[in-house]
């Protein structure tokens, strides 16, 4: 996604109907939103499929959508809460169904992720892939596909205390590699991150 916004003129046209006003929206949010569902989904056919779906949704809904950050927001709590619904279906069909995670921390992730970019997203998920296998099962059970700590500390067979120790030391690790970037993270990535 580029870093300046799209116009006003343009959301305008486009909550009135207008098709090349659309492309234009659908062009500056693609790749962040494609990369985003591609994070939390589990193939790239899953998130191509997601993301088309999210912006039909996106042209359904144009009317009340009347600023750049709404229309970001829009996007992103949309493809947080689609992907989950997918991954909590997927569940169900494979008789593991459980909770993704309380009502809260959900609402809460909601509100978090709609200011993630790309960029920092992938940023993160490299330096979780360089940690040893053990944590970073853990993160990616965690944040990645949305089990809360008891149902990774039944799936793994250790104790949910464990997996909270586990979590923790993980997340220092990546966030001493950011630090020692002397990378700013802004606080609701950080929210998620560090401090869960």
């Amino acid at each position: 996604m580029s870093n300046i916004e799209i116009d006003y003129d343009t959301i305008l046209k486009f909550r009135n109907g207008d098709e090349p006003a659309f492309t234009a929206i659908y062009n500056h949010f693609y790749n962040n939103i494609f990369s985003f569902c591609k994070y939390l989904l589990p193939t790239i056919e899953d998130a191509r499929d997601m993301t088309a779906q999210i912006f039909i949704l996106l042209w359904e809904k144009k009317e009340a959508l009347d600023s750049y950050k709404h229309l970001r927001a829009f996007l992103f709590l949309n493809a947080r809460n689609k992907c989950y619904n997918f991954l909590r279906n997927q569940k169900n069909r494979t008789a593991i169904d459980k909770e993704i995670s309380d009502f809260s921390n959900a609402e809460q992730m909601s509100i978090l992720f709609s200011e993630i970019e790309s960029e920092l997203i992938t940023s993160i998920r490299e330096e979780v892939e360089k940690l040893p296998e053990y944590y970073r099962k853990i993160l990616q059970l965690s944040y990645f596909q949305g089990y809360n700590n008891q149902e990774i500390a039944d799936m793994l067979q250790i104790s949910e205390k464990t997996v909270r120790n586990a979590k923790s030391i993980a997340l220092k690790t990546v966030r001493m590699v950011f630090l020692n970037r002397n990378m700013k993270i802004g606080f609701p990535l950080a929210s998620v991150f560090f401090f869960n």
